[in-house]
């Protein structure tokens, strides 16, 4: 397989180049410009997680397996020192020494500095830089769990003393509540003997009452570590304001209740709005916490964050929990900084996001495949009040607050904000009565708020529709959430009322059935990779009851939704793993959950069955319950990934982030490249017209039981997704424990609807007699999606004349005809540019030259501007406009290499025009290769021979030759695939004769 990467960015090939973790792969890098003129600049070397020693003079730092990473070795220190070096030597170039924000050297090697945008690009052309990202603001992805997941049960790991004991949990987040118990050391955590460095950041950041009277001084300890503010850019870009703590105290809670639920102390009495709600544990709940704020009031730059991952990796976290994320999919620094985290053995569970239940929502870092991103689910365990009134209806909904008597009742509609935007209700309509408000555009909490601004006395929320849940908030005044359907017919009695009135009941402790999916939590098809599916897992995410700061409503506790609350139950069940199989790898980990998780998980609608694209792998299981025979801590088979087979992803997924020719080295060096390869327990194939195998590599994991040295027997059992055919070879493996095989699984679309997504299952059993409740199942889930054909998309011929051939596969049954357009040569077009100063494409301000091109009947309109057409220092950019006077095409990549085109252009005039980005000659030279493809067949490219019918599943050969492709001349034409519909394909055939 051939993959033209045609974006500029950078390569990870540390593992293949002498010294280099990432390496430019064009003279010039393009920058996106920062809104607040902070940027992050990425270095070429790897960080020292990573570094494996092979640069002469400096040790390797890389820990080895079951070894926590430390800076205070000499060879860290050394080779810390040198990228440090690296760093202010890059800054002095460019006369930036003191604009330095971060330096980064532990899980990513580079800095953040405050620069402008030309500094920026300057800095990006440096040899020793690899990329420089724009610095942006990221988001937090906003009890009786431990029950429901059976940690507490007979057969739990809590019974067997498996509580994450002397494992660290980082948390990067708000920051921390130190005084909570939840984070109390009782006497019984032991040292560790773990001194946390002070150089960059205070280890125990509390006690500034300076800023903010009420931030006590707190002393860390046995069970909170340390706790660190990493906020250096957020404070220079945004301040700190009145409400805010400047030190690692978190005003927001959202930092502590993540924490406690990953870690939380066992057995902490929770109180809440009055209530008594019982005992609370974290999943892990002896593990250590380091908490880490990266995150102010409102958000948390990029550069900080980096900066957070790098500290926790320096201070040898096992886990990091990241309850933070982004609707972009693009990758950024810290997915490049928990991939380097990973391959030093370090656990990062995410979220997956809050956008759901729409597809492909799944944003960065989840959308990558060496975290854990984590879907948020419902449990048994919720609390529901009521909405009623005397004139005779009652409203059953979620609500954990107190209740209020009756009282008159208006809807915010008439009160001046259907939605209740704080400050914007009418206090003399509100004032001591209870309003009815829907659900959308801010925050749920703001909604009481504004209702207690305007002195209400109470609030029924209601969703904007019936796909949305019912969340139990911790309000400012007695609330009630109900569904969209009840909430209309309120609504509809208040406009037909004289005198409404209505009472809520106090929230109550009630069981649901459980699990389904939150309505919120994101979903698949992954946008990165469609055939990495996401997310990986899923976990409860609604309503949990964890630790809250008391500064907003003075309450310890509070329960909150989110896929930010899925995430620390992972993060802590990976704790769990981590003490119970301290030499497992974290992808051996992260298989361990996925294949021993349950897949008795609804949709949304808590009736439809929930697939991998809501739920991953299914509901995570640390224990046998409910009749689940099978235990993450006794998995039976995992599936291992390494560094190298991460980087292969990179190049299969087309990122732009790895070179083409670091590609073909990773690629010769027995790296699969395609991202249905990637050795994780799930299997995904994005199109898939015809048939493919992929493999899957499996190992059983070491074992100090007497029979580990007996070989154990699998046996395969599929469950085809509808429309394909699943082959496994070989149907039964035998593995000694230490052991590894490799199986094949060849798909085949039999009779698959074209782009619908169809889902199934391989699972490995111990039994030869399949059935799902019997112990040791070893679960994989599968998602392919037919696609009606699948052939080359672009094939390279040479000679003035010849034959090739190529092989087309089809995923429907009918006609089909293979036509051919061209061979066209390329028409010459000679003009020049000069340099634009603000480096802004626009057409009018002299810094880029026009070209017209005429078109007719054309089939496809294509030019190309190739780096021996230009100086060599250049960077020019195209722009295609149609004769509608539409941008419709452009190309900026890095340096000079640049095409545009159009498939079906209209007829008429359209402008090619040639921007000079970075033109180093005033005017700089250029030359032009344009096509303009005729839609007429007859040309010197000729279909020998061809199938002319199509079967769902077949794969035929086309053969096809060419003649007159000129010596001198770049010659370009195409194949069409049509059926009786036309052309729903191309071919594009380049016979390059310069």
């Amino acid at each position: 397989m051939t993959h033209k990467i045609t974006k500029t960015l950078t390569t990870f090939c540390g593992l293949l180049l002498a010294t280099s973790a990432l390496a430019v792969q064009s003279d010039v890098a393009k920058v996106t410009k920062s809104p607040h003129g902070s940027y992050i600049v990425i270095m070429k070397l790897k960080p020292a997680i990573s570094y494996d020693g092979n640069i002469s003079g400096y040790k390797a730092t890389k820990p080895t397996a079951n070894q926590r990473f430390s800076t205070k070795s000499n060879a860290a220190q050394s080779y810390k020192n040198k990228l440090r070096k690296d760093h202010d030597e890059v800054l002095a170039t460019y006369g930036l020494k003191d604009k330095k924000v971060h330096d980064y050297s532990n899980a990513i090697n580079g800095f953040s500095a405050r620069m402008s945008y030309e500094q920026a690009k300057s800095i990006a052309l440096n040899k020793k830089v690899a990329m420089v990202l724009p610095d942006t603001l990221h988001q937090t992805m906003t009890d009786n769990s431990p029950s429901f997941l059976g940690l507490n049960s007979r057969r739990g790991p809590w019974a067997k003393d498996i509580n994450g004991e002397d494992v660290i949990v980082g948390i990067i987040d708000t920051g921390i509540w130190p005084e909570h118990p939840s984070f109390a050391d009782d006497g019984s955590y032991a040292d560790l003997g773990i001194t946390l460095d002070e150089s960059a950041y205070s280890s125990c950041d509390f006690g500034n009452t300076v800023h903010r009277e009420d931030d006590a001084p707190f002393a860390c300890n046995n069970k909170l570590l340390g706790a660190r503010q990493v906020l250096p850019t957020y404070r220079e870009v945004l301040g700190a304001d009145a409400g805010e703590f400047d030190s690692a105290r978190d005003e927001n809670g959202h930092g502590s209740h993540t924490a406690s639920t990953a870690a939380g102390n066992a057995d902490v009495f929770a109180t809440l709005l009055g209530n008594d709600l019982g005992l609370v544990s974290g999943v892990a709940p002896r593990a250590r916490i380091i908490a880490y704020k990266a995150l102010g009031t409102q958000g948390g730059f990029g550069s900080d964050l980096a900066a957070a991952i790098d500290q926790a990796v320096a201070d040898g976290v096992d886990v990091i929990n990241y309850s933070i994320g982004s609707t972009s999919y693009a990758i950024g620094p810290d997915d490049i900084a928990f991939l380097f985290a990973a391959d030093a053995g370090v656990f990062i569970a995410t979220s997956n996001g809050n956008s759901g239940p729409a597809p492909a929502t799944t944003g960065s870092p989840a959308s990558t495949p060496w975290v854990t991103s984590v879907g948020a689910s419902t449990q048994d365990r919720t609390y529901e009040g009521s909405a009623s009134s005397s004139d005779g209806w009652e409203f059953i909904g979620a609500s954990i607050t107190a209740g209020t008597d009756e009282l008159p009742l208006v809807d915010a509609a008439d009160a001046g904000s259907e939605l209740c935007l704080p400050g914007e209700l009418d206090a003399a309509v509100v004032a001591n009565k209870i309003v009815l408000c829907k659900r959308g555009d801010i925050a749920r909490l703001d909604k009481s708020l504004a209702v207690s601004m305007a002195e209400g006395a109470g609030m029924i929320l209601y969703n904007a529709n019936d796909g949305q849940s019912e969340v139990t908030d911790t309000h400012y005044v007695p609330s009630v959430h109900i569904n969209n359907t009840d909430g209309l017919v309120i609504k509809q009695y208040i406009a037909s009322d004289d005198s409404p009135v209505a009472s809520i009941g106090a929230g109550q402790h009630a069981y649901v059935e459980a699990p389904s999916m939150a309505g919120f939590s994101s979903r698949g098809p992954n946008r990165l990779s469609a055939d990495i599916i996401k997310p990986d897992i899923t976990a409860p995410g609604v309503n949990i009851l964890a630790a809250d700061t008391p500064v907003n409503r003075g309450e310890q506790f509070q329960m909150i939704s989110g896929t930010s609350m899925s995430s620390p139950h992972v993060a802590g069940m990976y704790a769990l793993i981590k003490q119970a199989h301290p030499e497992w790898t974290a992808a051996m980990a992260k298989s361990a959950m996925m294949t021993s998780a349950h897949q008795d998980v609804k949709k949304e609608d808590g009736i439809t069955q929930a697939d991998a694209f809501d739920m991953g792998a299914g509901h995570a299981v640390p224990a046998r319950i409910n009749g689940l025979r099978t235990s993450m801590f006794n998995p039976g088979l995992v599936y291992d990934i390494g560094y190298a087979d991460y980087l292969g992803f990179l190049c299969g997924a087309n990122t732009g982030l790895v070179s083409d020719s670091d590609c073909a080295l990773i690629e010769a060096d027995g790296i699969a490249l395609d991202p249905s390869e990637l050795n994780l327990p799930s299997i995904g194939i994005a199109q898939l017209a015809g048939s493919q195998t992929i493999h899957r590599t499996v190992t059983r994991p070491a074992d100090t039981n007497p029979n580990a040295k007996k070989k154990k027997k699998y046996w395969v059992h599929v469950d085809a997704p509808e429309g394909f055919k699943v082959k496994v070879k070989p149907k039964k493996l035998k593995l000694k424990a230490g052991e590894s095989a490799t199986y094949s699984i060849t798909v085949t679309n039999v009779s698959a609807t074209p782009d619908v997504w169809e889902h199934g299952s391989l699972t490995w059993s111990p039994h030869k007699k399949y059935s799902p409740k019997k112990r040791g199942l070893v679960y994989s889930p599968i998602a392919v999606k037919g696609a009606l054909f699948s052939a080359e998309e672009s094939l390279d011929v040479s000679g003035e004349s010849g034959t090739s051939e190529f092989d087309v596969s089809f995923g429907y049954t009918g006609n089909y005809t293979a036509t051919t357009q061209g061979l066209t040569p390329a028409e010459l077009t000679s003009g020049e540019v000069s340099q634009d100063p603000d480096q802004a494409f626009n057409p009018v301000d002299g810094f880029s030259t026009a070209h017209t091109i005429a078109v007719s009947d054309a089939a496809l309109l294509r030019i190309a501007l190739p780096p021996e057409a230009t100086d060599a220092d250049a960077d020019l950019d195209l722009y295609l406009v149609n004769p509608a006077g539409e941008v419709v095409a452009s190309s900026g990549n890095g340096g000079t290499d640049e095409l545009v085109e159009v498939v079906s252009p209209v007829d008429g005039d359209w402008t090619l025009w040639v921007h000079g980005w970075a033109a180093p000659i005033d005017p700089t030279p250029y030359t032009l290769y344009s096509w303009v493809i005729a839609n007429t067949s007859g040309g010197s490219l000729t279909i020998d021979s061809a199938p002319t019918s199509a079967t769902t599943g077949n794969t035929e050969t086309i053969n096809f030759s060419w003649d007159n492709a000129t010596a001198g001349e770049w010659h370009y034409g195409l194949i069409s695939h049509e059926n009786d519909d036309g052309s729903f394909g191309l071919t594009r055939v380049e016979a390059d004769n310069r």
